[in-house]
């Protein structure tokens, strides 16, 4: 389901976007405008996950979940395209189509190892250090419908984040494909962080943080928190072995 900002700002909010320059509101806008096509391109991810999960194996709560999270990241797109008009007035367009990079790994075509570690890498991974990434930008957050967007995607991201364990965890990944995905975790984890970055590099300064738009810089500090405080544990739990 769509989720939307509601329909009338806040006396509190109105007097918070007019103490700030149109140039500056406008650049905000445009960095939450661009995030909606950031938000399609993880529907288009899962949509190839539930394919592959059907093709290879899953249980249905697993197959459940990332359906959820593809219809998921659809609203997080409109979600940011409201609050961008929010911000600065502008009603932007919806993202136009884009191709979809699917991560090749070596001596891996197809099967049930490729979609354990497509789904590691998005849920596990992404979605898991997303997280730990909105729970910070909502404390640093001062814009009040940038505060709650931020709590409505965090409100999804959590059970995105669930499907990577769940899958993990259950009989359709083996001993054997767990040594594999082990070794395959610092490559992952650095393609993370390369991603990461990427996304955020149009976010240079800690002013944005008040948009509820941390640097590029808080974000890559949160997320390596989380990788160590919940990733690498949560993989170790599950009898990953991961050198790091």
């Amino acid at each position: 389901m769509v989720k939307k900002l509601l329909v009338q700002a806040t006396a509190d909010e109105d007097r918070f976007l007019q103490s700030h320059a149109d140039s500056v509101r406008q650049s905000v806008a445009d960095i939450w405008a661009m995030r909606a096509g950031l938000e399609l391109s993880v529907s288009a991810g899962y949509a190839i996950i539930i394919r592959e999960l059907l093709e290879t194996g899953a249980e249905k709560p697993v197959l459940e979940l990332c359906c959820e999270a593809a219809a998921d990241e659809i609203g997080h797109a409109q979600l940011c395209l409201d609050l961008a008009e929010r911000i600065d007035g502008r009603k932007r367009a919806w993202p136009a189509p884009a191709s979809l990079h699917v991560p090749n790994y070596a001596g891996l075509a197809s099967g049930s190892l490729l979609t354990a570690l497509h789904l590691v890498a998005m849920s596990c991974l992404n979605e898991t250090i997303a997280c730990v990434r909105l729970l910070e930008a909502i404390a640093l957050a001062q814009c009040p419908s940038a505060k709650h967007a931020l709590q409505l995607i965090l409100s999804d991201e959590i059970g995105h984040a669930r499907s990577g364990w769940a899958h993990l965890a259950s009989r359709h990944v083996t001993a054997a494909m767990k040594l594999q995905i082990a070794a395959r975790v610092p490559d992952l984890i650095d393609a993370s962080m390369t991603s990461l970055i990427e996304e955020n590099a149009s976010i240079p300064t800690e002013e944005f943080a008040i948009w509820g738009l941390p640097s590029v810089d808080i974000a890559r500090a949160h997320a390596q928190k989380a990788v160590s405080e919940i990733v690498i544990p949560g993989f170790e739990r599950l009898g990953l072995a991961v050198q790091t």
